[in-house]
């Protein structure tokens, strides 16, 4: 871990990201860095580190080869397993600040700050902080449009007995009951073909537009939230869940039936109970979705904690925040 003494107010923030290659994991470490950026100008080095033990033998050699022209990092963050133990190495030898956004695979005083979802039931403690759901880059939307809405599809997984029979009565009941909303809906790289196969032939409605996921690209999801109204998504997708939150979209869950207890369902429970989102039946009841009361900005609220608890705004401040960083953990 680093010093406990705090750094003066750089003018910009060195930041080394370490990723494993998984999407869910890269849009949080850029949730996290685009709210900085918000705050301060940044420089951001990058990394992908391998999921296997040979191949990041390999990758390491031509990583230290690779760093020795970098700036010294500020901060270092990482998501994803595989980048636990390079990110604590090299948190050690360069200095800066360890940021790990998940429940980590290593004693979490490993790292000088754990940012773990309260769906994994961390019991809390110093350098751990509980934030709801995971980060993601979506801002809050200013430009919804009550005629536009979303339906996003996730797909079989451990977590969930998939039916796209299920699913598609869902679908067609939101499109049934509202004609006056236009609906793009996309897939996700586990929706099965045969979903898409069914749809489009089960289903004739002039208020849906078909977007694959082959077809969208970086970015899409987020543009599209913010032109959105309401949105839907299978309860198995809880990133777009938390994403379609982050935009302060009105959303609604298009249920799934569960395989097991486990973090995914007391996530979305969670949601529900706290009224952020509304389930297929809530919704037939009621006929409609409401906006969550505040967007969903996780990622501003854990940036907001380190520009205030790990660099000081001024020199003269320096001296205060050294004593104070014991006292004013998460």
């Amino acid at each position: 871990m680093a010093s406990l003494s705090n750094p003066p107010f750089p003018p910009s923030l060195h930041i080394w990201r370490f990723m494993d290659g998984k999407p869910g994991h890269q849009n949080q470490t850029l949730g996290l860095i685009e709210s900085l950026k918000d705050r301060i100008p940044c420089v951001v080095k990058e990394w992908q580190v391998p999921s296997t033990f040979l191949a990041r033998l390999y990758w390491k050699r031509q990583w230290r080869k690779e760093i020795q022209g970098c700036s010294n990092p500020d901060i270092l963050m990482g998501a994803g397993h595989a980048t636990h133990r390079i990110l604590r190495r090299a948190c050690q030898q360069f200095g800066g600040r360890s940021v790990v956004l998940m429940k980590p695979s290593l004693p979490h005083r490993s790292f000088d700050l754990c940012v773990v979802p309260e769906h994994d039931q961390h019991p809390g403690g110093d350098g751990i902080m509980i934030i709801k759901g995971v980060l993601n880059a979506i801002p809050v939307s200013a430009s919804s449009n009550p005629c536009k809405g979303l339906i996003l599809i996730g797909g079989p997984c451990r977590h969930v007995h998939w039916n796209n029979h299920s699913i598609l009565v869902q679908v067609q009941a939101v499109l049934q009951r509202t004609p006056e909303v236009h609906w793009t809906l996309t897939t996700s790289r586990r929706t099965p073909d045969t979903f898409l196969d069914q749809l489009q032939k089960s289903m004739k409605f002039r208020n849906l537009t078909l977007v694959p996921a082959s077809a969208t690209y970086p970015g899409w999801v987020a543009e599209h939230l913010a032109e959105a109204g309401q949105a839907w998504a299978t309860a198995d997708s809880v990133s777009m869940l938390y994403e379609s939150l982050s935009s302060g979209t009105a959303t609604g869950v298009l249920e799934v039936r569960w395989a097991k207890e486990g973090k995914l369902k007391r996530g979305v429970q969670q949601l529900l109970n706290e009224a952020m989102v509304a389930s297929f039946q809530q919704w037939q009841k009621s006929g409609r979705l409401f906006a969550p009361k505040e967007p969903l900005a996780e990622a501003v609220r854990v940036a907001d904690w380190i520009m205030k608890h790990w660099f000081s705004p001024s020199p003269g401040e320096r001296g205060d925040r050294e004593g104070e960083r014991n006292h004013a953990r998460p």
